[in-house]
């Protein structure tokens, strides 16, 4: 009877636990999504990147939802027997807390396999394709960036463009637009019965060479203006910063974090070890969280649980801050929160089923009936 009371529990537990995860990885996807095509919409990023891009951010969300699925999984899941009263059918049966400590433990012990995957292999490959990807954002050149017929935003909003064709190679442009903020303070407008783009390969620096056009030059405010004419004018583009980081401790694989000594490095190694424990500790702590009577119902206690679980990742993600900045020793690192998990995990079931479920197999059928 054990182990089909485990694998009864078990395939609850599992169920709630990827509708669940799958539920917030799609909403979490969709906010990234969104916030990924209004780039491209812009023109800061090419549509044929978008998908690459919201599937190497779908990695580091699958790494801090898994745990928290499988902690509203246990949560709901055995909240759904306690509704139905089959808890009490299960104490009933003789059955006692480890029936349900043993499949929120296997469940946890899943989780960390899953997530140990992520974090050692898949994450750092997918941060390192990420800091790939931002490096050819940032090498596109302008002309590539450009629509015909559209305002276009360049170089975090210190050029606006607007062209009206372009040619098939996108190097030339029709009745072109720019309008820039100058060092002083003051803004120019060029226009262009068309113009030419060009980069200088030896130093990297982008121009827009006008050809039959008019530069004005005014301070905001101001009804004083400065209108120039040229047979052929060329702007220098602002230099855009490199995305690429090559001591970006993410992308590290374990070993070579083992290596690294410094601050950030052993931060990231804390952090990839402390998600696969978090998943057991959040399974234990949902076991004596989810008790609650039949008329309270399966979903009584989330507000609780969340309550509970956004200080505990809140303070995992300041701690790993603490230490990466060396404000915090690597000795203490992100166990004290753990601890601190655990020790509110003990004391729930110490509250809720007494001393007696230690020794005492009735106490414990009593208490989870």
């Amino acid at each position: 009877m054990r182990n089909h009371l485990d694998r009864y529990v078990f395939r609850e537990i599992s169920q709630t636990w990827l509708a669940v995860t799958i539920v917030l990885l799609v909403i979490m996807i969709a906010n990234v999504l969104a916030r990924t095509l209004s780039k491209v919409t812009d023109g800061s990023i090419a549509p044929e990147m978008l998908l690459a891009l919201v599937a190497v951010k779908s990695v580091n969300l699958l790494v801090t939802l898994i745990p928290l699925g499988l902690y509203l999984g246990v949560l709901l899941g055995f909240g759904r027997l306690y509704r139905d009263s089959e808890m009490a059918a299960i104490a009933a049966c003789g059955a006692g807390l480890k029936a349900l400590y043993r499949p929120a433990i296997v469940a946890g012990l899943i989780g960390v396999v899953l997530i140990g995957v992520l974090t050692v292999w898949v994450s750092p490959w997918a941060a390192r394709y990420e800091r790939v990807l931002a490096d050819q954002i940032a090498s596109r050149s302008v002309a590539g960036l450009l629509n015909a017929g559209r305002f276009v935003e360049l170089l975090d909003g210190s050029a606006v463009v607007f062209t009206e064709s372009l040619a098939e190679n996108k190097q030339q442009f029709q009745n072109i637009f720019v309008h820039r903020e100058l060092a002083d303070g003051s803004f120019e407008v060029e226009t262009a019965s068309y113009a030419v783009y060009q980069h200088d390969e030896l130093t990297g620096d982008e121009f827009i060479v006008f050809v039959d056009g008019a530069s004005t030059v005014a301070q905001p405010g101001s009804t004083q203006y400065r209108t120039t004419t040229f047979s052929q004018h060329g702007i220098k583009l602002p230099e855009r910063e490199s995305s690429s980081s090559a001591g970006k401790v993410g992308s590290y694989s374990m070993s070579r974090l083992w290596q690294t000594s410094t601050p950030a490095a052993s931060a990231e190694l804390q952090w990839r070890i402390s998600i696969p424990l978090a998943a057991v500790l959040l399974a234990i702590l949902a076991v004596p969280l989810s008790h609650t009577s039949p008329r309270q119902g399966r979903y009584s206690r989330i507000a609780l649980a969340i309550l509970i679980y956004v200080p505990y990742a809140n303070l995992l993600v300041l701690s790993r801050k603490w230490i990466a900045a060396g404000s915090l020793s690597p000795v203490i690192g992100l166990w004290w929160v753990h601890l601190l998990l655990l020790a509110l995990a003990a004391f729930l079931a110490v509250r809720l089923y007494g001393l007696s479920w230690l020794s005492n197999q009735y106490g414990a059928r009593r208490a989870i009936a």
